[in-house]
């Protein structure tokens, strides 16, 4: 699904780094947030990833200075989204038999 049809224009990548105690918290908190499509833990510099859409910049920096305080992070990249170049489609709808 196009999340712009969905009234959510903004999408951004966000690669949070959280203190190893807090980490399985403020996954599974990233991963409860309603504007978050997708969070899992990986390895590096950043031992978070979340995908996220937005209705607007406000939001997103609402989601950045108040959502995610208390987590534990000690830093967060976020990279806005300005073209998706691939998406996967919507599944296929069955044909209704006659």
């Amino acid at each position: 699904m196009e999340p712009r049809r969905l009234a959510l224009p903004i999408e951004a990548e966000l690669l949070p780094h959280v203190a190893s105690d807090h980490l399985a918290a403020a996954g599974q908190a990233l991963a409860d947030h309603p504007s978050v499509h997708g969070a899992f833990a990986t390895s590096g510099p950043s031992n978070l990833h979340a995908a996220a859409y937005f209705p607007d910049l406000a939001a997103l920096y609402g989601f950045l200075s108040r959502d995610l305080v208390g987590l534990g992070i000690t830093h967060v990249e976020t990279a806005v989204v300005s073209r998706a170049a691939k998406r996967t489609p919507a599944p296929l709808q069955p044909v209704p038999s006659r």
